[in-house]
């Protein structure tokens, strides 16, 4: 079933008082605009039904219904257990356990977080049509963001990059790191003997960088808090991996079982981001989980 979203504003004197041009200056891409117009949207001002040429002034209340989604079928809504870190009207950030893949693959049925945020939606009579912002790896737990509607996923696409969305990691590495902190540098590319890998490579790679810092270091380990400044497809797993450092129970990347962990020791802790609409700073954070703070135990003896 095709759900509708509605976005309120309030006009400021130093907005854009022309409705096509307040829209344009609050981030609504060509696309969401043609769709708007061209595909059962409506705008009303004061309660009134209004055009992209209407002007308008301070202190007017403008609602946007915006065209409606279908939600795609491909995804099938699902119960399961879904711990929210934050949500509002735009967005929504869920803690992922390991063990469980972010979004469906192709021919394939098992449960996904999309299913069950799907389900979550639905039943709150919410718009169900899944907007990932943010993925993680099956094997990687920690935080991410689905937002509720094209507008609010364009809206954190134009932020994601930059200052004003940030991630941090907390992995647990083979090795002690000769420094405290610094940058890798080094760009990555498709594993030409395994496309579902990625490799550093310096001629067709896209550059990619990643900060880390040293949390605490073990008798032959390291927990490390990292920064992703790009968003590369196994950007941690494989800048650790390039300067020896490569991430705890990571088979894919090492070949080496781990009997401590039975998945790479990665996690997504933290997400600092200056929400797109309110412009509130939101520092949202999820706990280390049990599988990490027990093979944090184990090498601390």
């Amino acid at each position: 079933m095709a759900t509708r979203r509605y976005l309120k504003f309030q006009i400021k004197a130093d907005d854009k008082k022309i409705i096509r041009k307040f829209l344009v200056q609050h981030k609504f891409s060509s696309s969401q605009l043609h769709n708007l117009k061209n595909r059962g949207g409506m705008i009303f001002v004061n309660h009134r039904q209004r055009h992209f040429n209407y002007r308008m002034r301070p202190g007017d209340d403008l609602l946007v219904a915006m065209s409606n989604e279908k939600p795609s079928e491909l995804i099938e809504p699902m119960p399961g257990q879904l711990k929210v870190i934050f949500e509002d009207q735009y967005f929504l950030v869920i803690n992922k356990p390991p063990k469980i893949a972010s979004l469906p693959a192709k021919a394939r049925t098992s449960k996904t977080m999309a299913n069950i945020v799907k389900y979550y939606l639905q039943q709150k009579g919410e718009n169900s049509s899944i907007h990932l912002v943010t993925r993680l790896d099956r094997d990687t737990s920690g935080l991410m963001v689905f937002a509720k509607d094209s507008y609010a996923h364009s809206m954190l696409d134009q932020i994601l990059h930059t200052d004003k969305f940030q991630k941090y990691y907390l992995a647990i590495v083979s090795g002690v790191f000769q420094k405290k902190s610094g940058l890798v540098d080094l760009p990555i590319g498709i594993d030409q003997a395994a496309f579902y890998l990625r490799t550093i490579d310096h001629e067709s790679g896209k550059r990619s960088k990643t900060l880390f810092q040293t949390v605490e270091t073990y008798q032959n380990a390291s927990l490390v808090r990292l920064k992703l400044l790009t968003g590369r497809t196994h950007q941690i797993r494989v800048h650790m991996k390039a300067i020896g450092h490569p991430i705890i129970g990571d088979y894919m990347y090492t070949k080496q079982p781990e009997k401590m962990i039975d998945r790479q020791a990665l996690h997504c802790a933290e997400l600092q981001i200056v929400h797109p609409v309110t412009k509130q700073t939101l520092d949202l954070v999820a706990p280390m989980p049990n599988d990490m703070v027990k093979l944090r135990q184990e090498l601390r003896g």
